[in-house]
């Protein structure tokens, strides 16, 4: 479910527009789907995994968290890198 995070510093509409392109990772065309993971890699560092799980599918943060060994914390500093660069990058 989208929910606005006024932590990070992107729009409204711009947060939407991240959280439903990559929920669509696998219908994207191939060429966007290598941005995509491109971009989960260089914001998620060593823990792009289970950046690229929290974005493009409907997990939440708790079970990714749990499921990749990290701090919720690590994750959401991942995840604001992620949709700052995003509009830059895709």
């Amino acid at each position: 479910m989208f929910r606005y995070k006024k932590s990070i510093p992107v729009s409204y509409e711009w947060q939407g527009y991240i959280y439903f392109t990559s929920l669509l990772y696998w219908e994207l065309p191939k060429r966007t789907q290598e941005k995509i993971l491109n971009l989960c890699i260089a914001a998620g560092k060593e823990n792009y995994q289970a950046l690229f799980e929290f974005v493009t599918t409907d997990a939440g943060a708790q079970a990714v968290c749990l499921r990749h060994h990290l701090s919720p914390s690590t994750l959401e500093r991942a995840v604001r890198r992620y949709y700052e660069a995003f509009p830059r990058k895709i």
